[in-house]
């Protein structure tokens, strides 16, 4: 008999898996490194998915046929065919399951509106926006590179590139280039090497300095997060086209966890968009959009 429900947070820092009951009750958890195909590759998500999910049944003593449905939220999950890929890895590993795989935004949207409609955001190393209305989910911005600003690397890369406009006399040195000197610990010149080939998550690691140069102050700093937040409101308020009334937006990543970045955001919103949290885990979110797929 199936009676358990798996979810699978994946995103650029972590991945969280998590088994409930059917009726959302936690029943086991277990938390890996990061999933990002666009980072990692496709073949080593498999190997992690796998790898955990048996780990996961085996530590909590559930056969996989107890398993009646399970959903992975893996950011960057919807380029190339990654989502068909764990997908068929899910069916495997879950026989009776019924199993699906989509961004991890899809886990932010399910674990704010389990039962109702709403928008979720997330801001982290990346960003995306989804709609929920009844069954139906709609996807706004976030196209990789062409079309995704307003997240960690972004706004890392926003300040890199002010920084080293101010080597010759193109930008005003402030506050931001103080501290990256004192993050990067080098010349901007004798550190560009190693910047042109970081990762996203090495880039995005400068967002937080930028913050702190924000709260002093400093112009260039507001200037950035100003453009990215400027960018995460044009989604919600696309998002508000969905809706004949006000709306609730559930926000999630390190970079709406900001005051300044709050304050911003509120700036550029529409007046029927209304800014919430959930104290649920994005885990969780997982877990519901399974329990969605059995009905």
């Amino acid at each position: 008999m199936t009676k358990y429900l798996l979810g699978i947070d994946g995103g650029g820092s972590k991945t969280d898996f998590l088994i409930c009951d059917l009726e959302f009750n936690e029943v086991a958890r277990r938390i890996a490194t990061r999933s990002n195909p666009n980072d990692i590759g496709i073949d080593a998500v498999e190997s992690l998915l796998r790898e955990n999910i048996l780990a996961l049944l085996a530590e909590s003593k559930i056969d996989a046929d107890e398993v009646s449905a399970a959903f992975a939220g893996i950011a960057g999950l919807t380029s190339s065919d990654y989502s068909s890929r764990v997908r068929n890895l899910l069916s495997r590993l879950l026989p009776s399951a019924r199993v699906d795989a989509l961004h991890d935004g899809i886990n932010v949207l399910y674990g704010a509106f389990p039962y109702g409609d709403g928008v979720s955001v997330i801001c982290g190393t990346g960003s995306s926006c989804f709609v929920k209305r009844g069954d139906e989910i709609k996807r706004i911005g976030g196209y990789g590179s062409f079309d995704m600003i307003g997240n960690g690397y972004e706004i890392g890369k926003a300040a890199i590139a002010h920084a080293v406009k101010t080597i010759d006399g193109r930008e005003k040195e402030g506050l931001l280039e103080v501290l990256l000197h004192e993050s990067l610990g080098a010349d901007f010149l004798v550190a560009l090497d190693k910047l042109l080939i970081a990762s996203k998550d090495e880039i995005a690691r400068f967002a937080p300095t930028v913050f702190e140069a924000a709260k002093g102050g400093d112009a260039a700093a507001l200037d950035i997060l100003g453009k990215n937040m400027e960018y995460i409101a044009s989604l919600i308020n696309r998002a508000g086209d969905y809706f004949k009334g006000d709306y609730e937006v559930a926000i999630a990543g390190g970079i709406l966890r900001s005051e300044i970045s709050l304050q911003l955001l509120t700036q550029y919103i529409n007046d029927r968009a209304h800014l919430v949290t959930s104290d649920r885990a994005p885990a969780f979110g997982a877990v519901a959009k399974a329990k969605s797929l059995t009905a």
